[in-house]
């Protein structure tokens, strides 16, 4: 009895029409967007993969856009003063699904990055205190933060990038995670990094920084104090 084999031709032929046909189906999609009736927050903690895009202005105001089929999904909720913002439930394989919030906030005092979300500052930042946390492949941009003092930690492979100027900066990163806050001008800076992660800063007046486990540090401009550990491959040095 023969097996009758599929030519490779046909196998070939169909799996481009597929490829050819996913464009077309992403582009029939239809994208809607809705303001959201929120509480006041002062902390905000985004995750699912989702795009935040931050403004600060005199009110508080969210807007969310996605695709129809999952744009309800996508929660909005405050809790203890802290906007989370997330996927409701776990979809399967879709084509260039877009998930976008936009978040207008009068005064934040911390931000929590996780799970592939990216987060983009609209606006020059003008705060007090803020305590950042970035974790698990999450991205963070910030190019206008001006602050007295700013706490970061990203760990497993997450990016924060800070521009602006600060009083006190302290940062620590983790698990192949990257800062790249060179632009940050921080009259005192205390930094540390381990296993694999990098580090780029910049400080005025004193600098702690530590470096193990294979992490490297390197720190821009010329501080007076400076309090240097470097073990187990981990390195420190001046730009």
């Amino acid at each position: 009895m023969k097996t009758r084999q599929i030519p490779i031709r046909g196998i070939i032929i169909l799996l481009l029409a597929i490829l050819m046909a996913a464009p077309a189906y992403s582009s029939q999609k239809k994208t809607d967007k809705q303001n959201r009736n929120i509480e006041s927050f002062h902390g905000i903690a985004v995750s699912s993969g989702i795009d935040l895009y931050l403004t600060q202005g005199n009110s508080e105001e969210v807007v969310v856009e996605a695709d129809v089929d999952v744009i309800d999904a996508i929660m909005t909720e405050v809790n203890e003063g802290v906007l989370h913002i997330y996927m409701k439930k776990t979809f399967g394989f879709q084509w260039n699904r877009s998930s976008r919030v936009h978040v207008t906030f009068d005064d934040l005092t911390s931000l929590a990055v996780s799970a592939g979300a990216d987060v983009a500052g609209q606006s020059p930042f003008k705060l007090d205190e803020l305590k950042i946390s970035v974790s698990a492949g999450a991205d963070l941009r910030i190019d206008e933060l001006f602050a007295e003092s700013v706490w970061l930690d990203t760990s497993s492979g997450s990016d924060a990038q800070l521009s602006g100027r600060v009083v006190n900066f302290e940062a620590s990163s983790s698990s192949g995670a990257n800062i790249s806050c060179s632009e940050l001008v921080a009259e005192h800076c205390k930094v540390s990094v381990s296993s694999g992660s990098d580090a780029e800063v910049h400080a005025t007046q004193s600098l702690k920084a530590s470096a193990s486990s294979g992490g490297d540090i390197r720190y821009r401009g010329n501080p007076a104090h400076k309090d240097i550990n470097e073990s187990s491959g981990g390195d420190v040095y001046s730009e």
